[in-house]
């Protein structure tokens, strides 16, 4: 066989080792040394012939890396796995598309596994010489091992300077141009731990490894805990603040405030007492159409509330009403009345695209951040924008103020529960301190001694008697009283 030069026989056949002839070379390569190729024979009903480079010139190097393939292939035929060589990046890249394609994620989701693919997932795993690792190659300690890279991500020097620059957000109303923390909050690496387990169930599920294991993200220092709140006091601050800078006016004045400019100052007040009145997460709000609200509901007390609709396209991936209270109902009616986008199915809240249409609004936590660190308090430098122990408040933050509202005017934890689509559990992991002041005067009380009855003088006891006796005067007895 011309084609084929130094052939040797490995396994009774099944695996041959070979080079190329020289007339299949080109002349650029000419003088480059010949590369061994192997070929395998898989038998069986979908038997099938295997010709594939082993990248090695070194007959030895050759050889050990045909036998690696050779048994990892008839490994793979005899538990009815894919003979194909599966790498990390190929699996996730097909894993990904079939996800996108089902229409799984929002697009939020769709960006972020891309963006930690490219940044974390897809780096980590890969072999010395930059190749992505192939699935059985990868093993339970060496996935496991990637949250410690992870959590030292940005601490290495060769990332410093893109963790601290990024010539992308320069100009943007933004605290700076960092991309990201030093050290991964807890909750980001549970982020992270379930994609990967996502990623190598699905390999194993469609017989592309057989290297089964559920990774575990360890806790940080970093770890988010509870998020800031406001108190009644912070609270009353912000909302009154707020309304100058709805009006432009106070700390917020402005001069020369264009009509669609003062129109997003209407929305963001409406929306930020929306929220703090409704519970909503901010990617429910952000989903709302007017149809998907109810305004001017009477209770028996002939209060007005509003009900909202929860699309299934977000967090729960389920619907659910929830019921707004009287402020909210309030803030919705004055939103529709201004909001030039106020048909059935137009967004409750919108900016405007780049071809002047409207559109789902897409950070307003930036500018609420923005007016909380400008809100004069206690004489702290950065307003509200931070509570007492330093955490960074958000719109998030409106949820607990309607949390803690709720449970202070004596709202069921299981009503609370459903209104806000989370779990009993968490209202009560979260909202403790709420259920200790509200049990106050329980916890506080102390059991009080009776007061011992106090003792008759028995001098005047004896002159009371002699005075009934007929032994004492009147004068006298009054004497002994001291009301004479």
């Amino acid at each position: 066989m011309a084609y084929y030069n130094n052939e040797v026989t490995h396994f009774d056949g099944r695996l041959v080792l070979y080079q190329r002839s020289k007339a299949t070379k080109s002349a650029g390569n000419a003088s480059k040394p010949f590369n061994w190729y192997m070929r395998i024979k898989v038998e069986g009903k979908n038997g099938k012939i295997i010709n594939k480079s082993t990248k090695h010139s070194v007959y030895e190097e050759a050889y050990q890396y045909a036998v690696k393939e050779y048994q990892r292939i008839w490994d793979a035929v005899k538990t009815g796995r894919s003979i194909e060589a599966w790498s990390f990046e190929k699996h996730w890249q097909d894993w990904f598309q079939r996800n996108v394609d089902n229409g799984n994620w929002r697009p939020s989701r769709v960006t972020w596994h891309e963006n930690y693919f490219n940044r974390y997932f897809g780096p980590y795993f890969r072999t010395k010489n930059q190749q992505s690792m192939l699935l059985d190659d990868i093993d339970l300690d060496y996935a496991q091992r990637y949250f410690e890279w992870r959590v030292g991500y940005w601490h290495r020097a060769e990332n410093a300077k893109l963790l601290n620059y990024n010539p992308k957000r320069r100009g943007l109303k933004t605290q700076g141009t960092r991309n990201a923390v030093k050290t991964p909050a807890y909750k980001t690496l549970l982020m992270e731990q379930s994609a990967l387990n996502q990623i190598f169930f699905d390999a194993v599920s469609r017989n592309r490894t057989t290297q089964r294991f559920r990774l575990k993200a360890p806790s940080t220092s970093n770890s988010d805990g509870q998020r800031a709140g406001f108190d009644a006091a912070e609270y009353k601050a912000l909302y009154t603040y707020l309304e100058s800078y709805r009006d432009a006016k106070g700390v917020f004045k402005a001069v020369r405030v264009n009509k669609w400019h003062m129109l997003m100052r209407q929305q963001l007040y409406c929306f930020v007492i929306f929220l703090a009145n409704s519970g909503l997460r901010v990617g429910e709000a952000r989903m709302m159409k007017w149809s998907d609200v109810k305004l001017d509901i009477p209770l028996d007390d002939g209060t007005l509330i509003a009900e909202v609709r929860v699309s299934q396209h977000t967090k729960k991936r389920k619907v659910r009403y929830v019921q707004v209270q009287r402020g909210g109902n309030k803030q919705l009616k004055d939103w529709q009345r201004l909001s030039p986008n106020n048909s059935a199915d137009d967004w409750v809240w919108f900016s405007l695209g780049a071809n002047n249409e409207f559109r789902q609004f897409g950070d307003l936590n930036k500018n609420f951040q923005t007016i909380l660190k400008q809100i004069p308090y206690n004489n702290r430098e950065d307003g509200l924008l931070y509570d007492n122990d330093g955490k960074r408040r958000s719109l998030y933050s409106l949820r607990h103020v309607y949390a803690d509202l709720r449970l202070e005017n004596g709202v069921s934890i299981e009503n609370l529960a459903k209104n806000m689509g989370t779990m009993v559990k968490q209202i009560e992991l979260h909202y403790s301190h709420r259920q200790t002041r509200d049990a106050r005067e329980d916890i506080a009380k102390m059991k009080h001694k009776p007061k011992k009855a106090a003792e008759p003088n028995d001098f005047v006891s004896e002159a009371l008697q002699r005075f009934k006796d007929g032994k004492l005067s009147e004068a006298a007895l009054r004497e002994i009283l001291g009301t004479s």
